[in-house]
């Protein structure tokens, strides 16, 4: 008897915790993500480059329901590539952000994953000048959090088509802000 009391008692503790926190709230509806290198990769090599994306969330409250929409990618930048290249197909912007899920336990989550749909670019592979439309229907991005809620990293996946070829583009950065040069902070609420 005492074992079921206490296994419903930490249930109902679980339980509790995990209703109260069906939201996130951020320190900033602004978002912009510099990654040193983004890779498209597929059909005769890869190409890598520096990439800018900026946007903004809809609201400081997000609702954790997986497809709601989150924000928007308004403005994406290809500054430089060491290999091959690249070009922002700016006619599809803005691209959607799309809430997809959380990894770790309530209420220390670890990162916060999303999905961004219409992404749209021309690569130009390295080794022949071949280029092709990429387009990506949806790429998975994972916001790395600390236990105090800031975002620490993004990670950038895609499966991507380029002129019927599949490919991938993936990249890692650090260096993501409010688009004023402050830390993201995200929060369970």
């Amino acid at each position: 008897m005492m074992v079921a009391l206490v296994g419903a008692s930490v249930l109902l503790a679980m339980t509790a915790g995990m209703a109260s926190a069906r939201s996130l709230s951020t320190s900033s509806q602004g978002l912009r993500a510099s990654f040193a290198r983004l890779d498209f990769a597929g059909g005769f090599g890869t190409a890598e480059c520096e990439v800018v994306v900026e946007g903004s969330f809809h609201s400081r409250t997000l609702v954790k329901s997986v497809g709601t929409l989150s924000g928007f990618i308004t403005a994406a930048n290809i500054t430089r590539c060491s290999r091959g290249g690249a070009t922002v197909l700016r006619e599809t912007l803005p691209w959607h952000i799309r809430y997809a899920g959380f990894t770790g336990t309530l209420p220390n989550i670890t990162s916060i994953t999303a999905s961004i749909s219409g992404i749209a670019f021309r690569i130009r592979e390295p080794a022949f000048g071949v280029t092709c439309l990429a387009t990506t229907s949806g790429a998975s991005i994972v916001f790395h959090r600390e236990a105090s809620g800031a975002t620490t990293s993004v990670t950038a996946a895609a499966t991507n088509t380029c002129s019927g070829i599949n490919g991938t583009l993936n990249g890692s950065t650090t260096a993501v802000d409010n688009g004023s040069g402050a830390r993201i902070t995200v929060t369970l609420i």
